[in-house]
Formats: C-alpha cells, sequence, structure tokens
C-alpha cells in the first residue's frame, strides 16, 4: 500500500518544492543559455525528485563549470568537449535534484568505477542524451535510482532498437497495442529496460541484456510494467515485476524507477 503524508509534511514539501523551484530559475540563469527549461517533475515516488531540463553545447564553455559551483575532474581533461558539456549539464541536474531533497552536501564526485558517488542520506541515477539531461534522486540510501532519457527513434535507428531491445511478443504488443504510437511505445521500452538496468544493477552486480525483462501489457497511467524473465540473483527471481514510470512527448522519453537496494524490490508510490 501508498504512504499518505500528513499535514505538516505536506506544508514541509510544498515549501521544499517552491524553494527548489527558485533553484531552479537561479541555475537557469547563472548558466547564460547553456541550460533550458530547467523543470521539477512528479515522481510518484516518496521523498524523491526528478530534475529535467535541455542543455546548448553551442553556449558550453569551460568556465560554466565555476559560475554554477561545480567541480571541474581531473578525468575530463582529455575529453571532448561534447562529454565536458554532458557531464557539467547531469551534474547541475543532480546537484539541483540533492538540493530539493533538501541537501546541503550536492557534490557528486566520480566513483572508482566511473559511476557518481552520492552524497550520505541519498541515492541517485544521471542521464543525458541530445541535449537533454535529467536526474532522479531519493533520499534515502536503503534505495537504488534508475533513470533514462531518449529521443524518440525512427527509420533504422527504430529499427535496430526493436532488434535489439524487443522479442517477438513484445513486438506484436507494440504493433497491436493503441496506447501509443508503436515508435514511441519502442523508444519507451528501451528506454525502461535501460533505466531498470541502473536501478537493478546494485543488486546485480553484473551486465545482463534486454532479454532478462519482457512487457507483456500496454502502459498506463503513466507506468510501463517490466517481468523478469530470468533469475538475476537470489534476490531477483524469474517473474519479479517492476512498474517504470514515465513522461512523454512526441519528441522523447523519460523513464524512472526507485528500487530496494537489498531487495531489488520497487519502492511504493506516494499518493499524493
Amino acid at each position: 500500500m501508498g504512504s499518505r503524508l500528513g499535514p505538516v509534511a505536506v506544508i514541509a514539501a510544498s515549501s521544499m518544492r517552491a524553494s527548489a523551484v527558485r533553484h531552479l530559475t537561479a541555475l537557469s540563469a547563472r548558466s547564460l543559455g547553456f541550460l533550458k527549461d530547467v523543470t521539477l517533475h512528479d515522481t510518484g515516488y516518496v521523498d524523491a525528485v526528478l530534475v529535467h531540463g535541455r542543455f546548448d553545447f553551442e553556449c558550453y564553455t569551460e568556465d560554466l563549470f565555476h559560475k554554477l559551483a561545480l567541480a571541474f575532474p581531473p578525468s575530463l581533461c582529455t575529453a571532448l568537449p561534447l562529454r565536458r558539456a554532458e557531464f557539467l549539464a547531469g551534474r547541475a541536474m543532480a546537484g539541483a535534484a540533492l538540493q530539493a531533497l533538501g541537501q546541503l552536501n550536492t557534490e557528486i564526485p566520480i566513483g572508482p568505477d566511473r559511476a557518481p558517488v552520492w552524497p550520505k542520506g541519498s541515492v541517485g541515477s544521471i542521464t543525458h542524451a541530445r541535449g537533454h539531461c535529467a536526474c532522479f534522486a531519493k533520499g534515502d540510501p536503503g534505495w537504488q535510482a534508475g533513470v533514462d532519457i531518449e529521443e524518440i527513434a525512427s527509420g533504422h535507428a527504430l529499427e535496430s532498437i526493436l532488434s535489439m531491445t524487443a522479442n517477438q511478443r513484445e513486438r506484436a504488443l507494440i504493433a497491436r497495442q493503441t496506447a501509443l504510437p508503436p515508435d514511441r511505445l519502442a523508444t519507451l521500452l528501451f528506454s525502461a529496460k535501460e533505466t531498470l538496468f541502473k536501478g537493478l544493477y546494485p543488486v546485480v552486480r553484473r551486465f545482463f541484456g534486454f532479454d532478462c525483462a519482457e512487457l507483456r501489457t500496454p502502459p498506463a497511467n503513466g507506468c510501463l510494467r517490466l517481468h523478469l524473465t530470468q533469475t538475476l540473483c537470489r534476490e531477483l527471481p524469474a517473474g519479479e515485476s517492476y512498474d517504470i514510470r514515465f513522461n512523454t512527448t512526441a519528441d522523447w522519453v523519460l523513464t524512472w524507477l526507485a528500487v530496494h537496494r537489498l531487495r531489488g524490490k520497487p519502492d511504493y508510490p506516494s499518493r499524493m
């Protein structure tokens, strides 16, 4: 069952959201056109934040790290400018998400495995693709987060996604369902499986492919349910299901998920 917040918690959450919106506005202004349309999304989860925006590579300069109060890691010294811009945009979204959660420490260094190291008391996931960036963060270290954003595929890219991501049953479902245009659902399925991988990897600790999860019913009410087709580890048996939340437009899809770090179980949604 879902968790319901009391009146005091609702007021506190509303105040924190208003503060976060002000911070996002200031963040966009300091970026001098680099960050655009930065938005705070409803996540459907308790104590969680999703920040999404666009970044303009043409407006990228290295002094933006200083203007946005973000550290420039030594590992980026040999990186191409686009990679630096993607890193900057992702860390800016992550810092905004952590601040919205009330975190005083918003620094996210790069770990030995090149994954973000989240401040104590929080977890998160960062994504960027074709000028879009997002961060989904949760204020509970007992959970793990996954997020992914993708541009709607077409042509050869769509054919590649269907071939790589969807099995025969999934392709038949995509073709006959009416919930979403086929190209959008195919891209959504790809993104959802990417998000599931990010959410479950800390439990599994190994690579697993797209065939390990399957879509069996059309998405509904902003959720796409994936079923594990095989046992990934003791905590993640075949048949376990996960509701991947999503937003979609005619141009892109955004998916996110929170799962328990030890049990691999999905978080309970808020009823707010």
